[in-house]
């Protein structure tokens, strides 16, 4: 109307200024000014055309409001969108779920703009999990529940009077928007709930049906996420379930038995599983044991067994060994990474038992000794057995050769007796104590196997003394190879003169005395022959 006034009043001015604005506005050019002057003349005709006119300025006016509108919306709509990418960017960072819940209720209040955020937790009755922005958070009590209030799975706004915010009147909300949350069978596991309350509300704005559809999808991908996260958690107990029964099955099938056979797993293991190898086999025994459990009785011997071997087998596994069997109060251990690996091990071993006779000498028991025997050679590992029982087991004559070695060192008195084909096999550094103690044709060999004493293992005045007599121990080996027992007997004699406690060297006195009162053997080459194992 105020425009119409004003189009009016410069007409009656001028009417001359009129008629030439409208002629330039609204007739094409090259048009004659005739046909407007004819309007002139026709007041009822302009007065039409001015209404035209305003009613075309009214329209484009109603179209710039609804456009800033619908911007606006857009504009907010937008920016829930980048709050909630914000959100989700975190939230797959979090590594527990209460944390998760937490970070979902920050991401509602951010996204939206709302005073306060809930999580309620549905297990059979409804209660505060977690809550945000709360000066005096809401108790975790039940809640009165009605599956009808969320049907569909779909969002819902919820005004002051609504019975549902009445009937959670403990949470104290003005009003609110809330939403139904899924496990991930379909079940219902809580709500979202964002709102404002009625102590602070109304310095925030209301709940607007326009977030009702970013809401929703903040729910999905909240509800997404705590899905992943379930089912995370239900992986990783599968897997320490897993990791635990294998850790199980290595204690009766070790790693490096299903490593060395090429297989994943035991259930890949069958009887024909086989393979041909260079190893270094490690037998070890207890001294003395059998009198040691008789007179302890099976229990208490059950459980000095147990505490000894535990303290073994870190030392062989350290050293990139695996422990094939135990044999009563003894072990066989294999080692495919080189001889060093195994004599770095009997090191281990002896400190190791060295460490646990302290223990022992606390409770006023006595040590505990042991025997090691090392040899190298081929030998055939796998499974033995039939369909429903297998063990992981090794044979060939390396192995067998390895148990007997552990056997002579009780006969000379040796902590670790090893093989020349051990030797062949040691790296120079690892040959810094070794001596020679004899060739031997063990039990059910017909051919001599030359073996050596590792030094290193022996109390230090022990190996001291020997190290300091070793040479003439060497000139008293080669004299009753060569038959010169009256000789050998004065150099071995001279080696005990330095060294009283040398096992060896008394064993070869005794040797070569009894030898000189029988008659002189033909073909003697100094091996020894043994017909007991």
């Amino acid at each position: 109307m105020a425009r119409s006034l004003w189009l009016w009043r410069i007409l009656s001015a001028d009417g001359q200024k009129l008629f030439a604005y409208l002629h330039f506005r609204f007739v094409p050019t090259g048009a004659p000014a005739s046909d407007l002057r004819s309007s002139q003349l026709n007041p009822s005709a302009l007065a039409a055309r001015i209404a035209e006119l305003e009613l075309e300025v009214g329209r484009q006016e109603v179209q710039h409001q609804q456009l800033v509108v619908a911007k606006g919306r857009l504009d907010r709509e937008l920016q829930r969108f980048q709050a909630i990418q914000r959100y989700v960017q975190r939230a797959v960072l979090v590594r527990d779920l209460e944390g998760l819940h937490i970070l979902t209720l920050e991401g509602i209040v951010e996204a939206f703009e709302f005073e306060i955020a809930l999580f309620l937790r549905w297990d059979g009755n409804l209660s505060v999990a977690q809550a945000f922005g709360f000066d005096d958070p809401p108790s975790a009590a039940a809640l009165p529940f009605e599956k009808g209030w969320i049907e569909d799975g779909a969002s819902r706004i919820l005004k002051q009077d609504d019975p549902v915010l009445k009937a959670w009147s403990a949470l104290g909300l003005r009003e609110a928007i809330i939403a139904p949350v899924a496990d991930k069978d379909g079940e219902l596991s809580g709500i979202l709930v964002g709102g404002r309350t009625l102590v602070r509300g109304e310095l925030y704005d209301e709940v607007s049906a326009e977030q009702r559809s970013s809401f929703e999808v903040l729910v999905g991908q909240a509800e997404a996420l705590f899905h992943n996260f379930t089912l995370a958690a239900e992986i990783r107990e599968r897997n320490q379930r897993l990791q635990s029964l294998t850790r199980s099955y290595s204690r009766f099938v070790p790693f490096e038995f299903l490593e060395l056979l090429g297989r994943d797993s035991i259930e890949a293991v069958s009887p024909a599983d086989h393979i041909r190898l260079d190893m270094t086999i490690l037998f070890a025994d207890l001294r003395g044991f059998t009198n040691t459990s008789e007179s302890l009785g099976a229990e208490k011997a059950f459980v000095l067994l147990n505490e000894y071997l535990q303290v073994m087998e870190p030392e062989i596994s350290a050293r990139h060994g695996f422990i094939s069997q135990y044999q009563g109060d003894g072990f066989v251990a294999l080692f495919h990474r080189g001889a060093d690996s195994a004599i770095a091990a009997a090191t281990g071993i002896c400190r190791a038992l060295a460490n646990l006779n302290k223990i022992r000498a606390a409770r006023d028991e006595a040590a505990l000794r042991i025997g090691i025997g090392i040899n190298s050679g081929e030998l055939m590992l796998g499974a033995i057995g039939g369909e429903q029982r297998l063990n992981g087991n090794v044979v060939g004559d390396a192995v067998n050769l390895a148990s007997r070695v552990e056997g002579l060192t009780k006969l000379y008195g040796a902590v670790c007796v090893l093989t020349d084909a051990t030797v062949r096999r040691l790296s120079h550094s690892a040959c810094s104590f070794l001596r020679e103690l004899d060739r031997v044709v063990v039990v059910g060999r017909t051919t001599p196997v030359t073996i050596y004493e590792l030094m290193d293992l022996d109390p230090p005045a022990l190996r001291g003394g020997k190290l300091d007599a070793a040479k003439e121990f060497q000139r008293g080996l080669g004299l009753y190879r060569d038959g010169v027992f009256a000789a050998a007997v004065d150099a071995f004699t001279r080696c005990l003169k330095v060294c009283p406690n040398d096992h060896a060297a008394t064993l070869y006195v005794k040797r070569c005395c009894e030898l000189m009162q029988s008659p002189q053997v033909s073909g003697w080459q100094g091996i020894t022959v043994l017909d007991r194992k």
